[in-house]
């Protein structure tokens, strides 16, 4: 294994990545251009990985992530293939969730999936999933946190490996930007929007996504609140089902979050146009000319959406990110997370080689320095990032003090993830039915 402040050495790399990004880039697959050094390392990882073994065929993947984000991803295994011989084939939806339920049932389940924690756990009590600390189990250990293995595993065993690992944030663009600087409350901020509100400025951009992802934005929202006002243990009673839908701290966070995204003078397009807002794109206010919002809470993921359909970003300049304001200062470093494990209903070699693939060093510092979001092995160091805004989100998570929030976004089963997205999409239509929406989602948790 190669630690943190080596790994940069090991990798032939002098400094950020962008450093030798500007010299040369190569195209690895779907447009996305890696550096090829870091290509290049992945690749010999791949092929160390995979020994005196004889490897061939195929793997399906099936994920949430379409468009920029699958070429991405596609680039990201390409080192793998191109070492093992074994073609990855990924496929992205953002109806991810209900197409794996539907191919599960149908008795045909891909070999691989990425989904939340709380998904894979449902599938390991119908299906045997592959046990990865049987055998790597140590690189995983040396690899990750052990809060963080712990929401990839189920009982005393790994069973998934995480790839992206995204807080969420309060992104903003300095330039004009005038709300509360970090540090602040949540109060100061709502005391924020209601004065820009009064004098005709749109503090908000709050795209639900439309389609099948609508309201998963507000859910992250909502959770993101009450992490910072209840903290984490009691987020993770309330992502695992042991604090109820219907509880006031619940509901008490809908209504923090109505606060704002209820108001059609508070967030951009009003209500009804934010339901319809694509999440690819519907940040993109915050650097517009003039700008249509001056706030957005979403995941570390929004920089690299801004900047890939955004014309003229420059991270650090137009476009930063801060830790989201807590009502509760006790809970300013809580901080929850939206982040997906990869995991196998197929035992194989390939199989095998390709999830050790994922959680190496060098296939992690590859990912990461394509500056789209940060990723979880803890050895990756913070200079891989070119993006200022990457390198401080990654130095968060792992930073002295800060608790990891679990939430059900991570731990629910999927009726209840996607009920609850749905839920947001009821309340932010009819904010006096909150009480019906949270029994409903409840009911769903229950499994009525």
């Amino acid at each position: 294994m190669v630690i943190a402040a080596s790994l940069v050495a090991a990798l032939g790399l002098s400094g950020c990545a962008s450093q030798q990004q500007a010299a040369s880039t190569g195209t690895t697959g779907g447009g996305t251009s890696l550096d090829p050094k870091l290509v290049a390392a992945a690749q010999a990882e791949a092929k160390k990985l995979m020994g005196n073994q004889k490897l061939s065929g195929s793997l399906s993947v099936m994920g949430d992530n379409s468009g920029s984000e699958a070429a991405l991803l596609q680039a990201f295994y390409k080192p793998f293939t191109d070492a093992t011989g074994v073609q990855v084939n990924f496929t992205g939806s953002g109806d991810n969730l209900n197409v794996v339920q539907s191919r599960v049932a149908a008795n045909n389940p891909p070999d691989l999936v990425t989904t939340a924690p709380g998904v894979m756990q449902q599938y390991s009590a119908t299906h045997k999933l592959l046990d990865l600390s049987s055998f790597m189990g140590e690189e995983l250990a040396n690899n990750f946190t052990p809060s963080v293995n712990q929401t990839a595993s189920i009982g005393t065993s790994i069973y998934g490996v995480y790839q992206g690992f995204n807080n969420m944030e309060l992104w903003y663009d300095p330039q004009t930007y005038s709300g509360p600087k970090a540090g602040s409350s949540w109060q100061d901020v709502q005391n924020w929007t209601e004065q820009q509100g009064k004098q005709g400025k749109t503090a908000w951009c709050n795209a639900q996504g439309g389609g099948t992802s609508n309201g998963y934005p507000g859910e992250l929202f909502i959770e993101a609140l009450f992490a910072k006002k209840y903290g984490p243990d009691l987020t993770e009673q309330w992502g695992a089902g042991k604090l109820p839908w219907t509880s006031p701290q619940v509901k008490d966070a809908f209504q923090m979050f109505g606060a704002i995204a209820a108001h059609d003078s508070y967030v951009n397009g009003g209500v009804q146009g934010s339901l319809s807002q694509n999440t690819g794109t519907g940040s993109n206010g915050l650097v517009a000319e003039p700008p249509t919002c001056q706030a957005v809470i979403w995941g570390s993921w929004t920089g690299g959406l801004i900047t890939g359909s955004a014309p003229g970003v420059q991270p650090g300049k137009n476009l930063a990110s801060m830790q989201i304001p807590a009502s509760n200062p006790q809970y300013a470093n809580s901080e929850t997370y939206s982040a997906e494990v990869t995991y196998a209903f197929k035992d194989s070699p390939e199989t095998r080689v390709f999830l050790q693939y994922l959680a190496s060093d060098q296939a992690q510092a590859l990912l990461a320095s394509a500056n789209h979001w940060p990723v979880a092995n803890k050895n990756v160091p913070a200079s891989i990032y070119s993006d200022p805004t990457l390198q401080n989100i990654a130095k968060t998570y792992f930073a002295p003090g800060v608790r990891l929030a679990p939430g059900p976004a991570l731990l629910a089963k999927t009726a209840v993830v996607t009920g609850a997205a749905k839920g947001v999409v009821s309340y932010l239509e009819n904010p006096a039915g909150l009480d019906s929406v949270l029994q409903n989602i409840q009911n769903l948790q229950n499994g009525q």
